[in-house]
């Protein structure tokens, strides 16, 4: 009898975020006679990551490394050894630091790799240096996974040979979808039932472009003053953000609520979701709006405009466009039928086109393409 194919998946995150549930769902779904999928996560301080304890609530094969930084020469070690004892024969990395200290285990153990990219930040000089060596490492892989046709295009630019790159993209498990939180966030935060309000998630760093959603809700609260607006997310451009809603007179309508780990049921009770990035990959967070029937308002960015389709499920704006994003949110906040029609549009498409059948079949052809090379 053949043994089964081991393909393990290497992500570096001390938490639970889009990137992460995809991998994990991925990983649940696909085991199957021919293949044995696992994880490896990335320690911090010899504590456990809540991806690496949502990975043992499923019932994972999971195992765990330790680094002291992004070119720590044990980890490396550790990887080889962990390849070696569990008979890995194909290694699917996901972001810098795994993109880096992967390859370098599996040029050691002689297996292929597979890179899956969803963006880049630019976030901090540091994370651009990080971000620039794994541009370079993405040449070095033996395929690489774009999660838009909109990565696919800036992997080109890297050097990648068009020949490795496959676009596959992010999914999303309707069956599974939590429904409505027990608590409500609008009494949380003393908005009204009735209040419009719009929402959007993600960490506060530059590329999210906070910034421009206060601008785009000063812009709507003058037309509009009984619209309320909720960022769900955490970082470090807290401070900044905290001083220009006050700036701009909003406090009272604009609210930070930091980062929430059941964000996905507390967008059942929003009215519009909105995503004013200065770039994308492809957002899970769209697919998990449009799984709530809520509209959505972005720029065109990245793979977004692969899942917001304009006049259909949502409006797009160009990038930094904070009237026309504006615009959008009005047109969808006076019109409870537009909203009702795109939001129902919104969760048609998630259902024909980004379930996780289609999603694991993409991905078990190139598995198959690769290891047998």
């Amino acid at each position: 009898m053949t043994a089964k194919m081991h393909v393990m998946h290497l992500r570096a995150s001390n938490f639970v975020g889009g990137p992460e549930r995809q991998i994990l769902e991925h990983v649940r779904q696909s085991e199957s006679e021919t293949m044995h999928f696992s994880l490896c996560c990335f320690e911090e301080n010899g504590c456990p990551t809540e991806l690496e304890t949502m990975a043992g609530s499923y019932g994972l094969d999971c195992a765990c490394v330790t680094a002291a930084g992004p070119f720590d020469l044990g980890t490396i070690r550790q990887l080889t050894k962990i390849i070696r004892e569990k008979g890995v024969s194909l290694l699917v990395t996901h972001g810098y630091k795994p993109n880096l200290l992967g390859r370098f285990a599996t040029w050691i153990e002689g297996i292929p790799t597979v890179a899956v990219s969803r963006g880049w930040t630019y976030e901090s000089r540091r994370v651009r240096f990080y971000e620039f060596l794994d541009r370079i490492f993405l040449r070095l892989a033996d395929a690489v996974v774009a999660v838009s046709e909109g990565q696919r295009r800036k992997i080109l630019t890297c050097g990648v040979r068009p020949d490795k790159v496959r676009v596959i993209h992010n999914a999303i498990d309707l069956a599974a979808y939590p429904g409505p939180a027990e608590k409500s966030v609008r009494d949380e935060l003393g908005i009204p039932q009735e209040a419009i309000l719009v929402a959007t998630a993600g960490r506060l760093s530059p590329e999210k472009n906070h910034q421009g959603l206060v601008e785009a809700a000063q812009l709507v609260l003058e037309k509009m003053p009984d619209v309320y607006f909720v960022i769900f997310g955490e970082g470090f451009l807290r401070p900044e953000l905290e001083k220009a809603v006050v700036n701009a007179g909003i406090r009272h309508r604009f609210f930070l609520a930091g980062f929430r780990s059941d964000v996905r049921s507390l967008l059942h009770e929003i009215d519009i979701f909105v995503l004013p990035s200065h770039t994308e990959g492809l957002p899970n967070v769209v697919l998990e709006a449009f799984a709530c029937r809520k509209p959505v308002v972005a720029t065109s960015v990245g793979g977004t405009p692969e899942v917001v389709r304009d006049g259909v499920n949502g409006f797009l704006a160009p990038q930094g466009d904070m009237r026309r994003i504006a615009q959008g949110l009005l047109d969808l906040a006076v019109d409870s039928s537009l909203r009702e029609r795109m939001g129902r549009a919104g969760l048609m498409s998630v259902e024909e086109e980004f379930g996780f059948e289609r999603q694991t079949n993409l991905y078990l052809q190139l598995y198959m393409n690769v290891g047998n090379r």
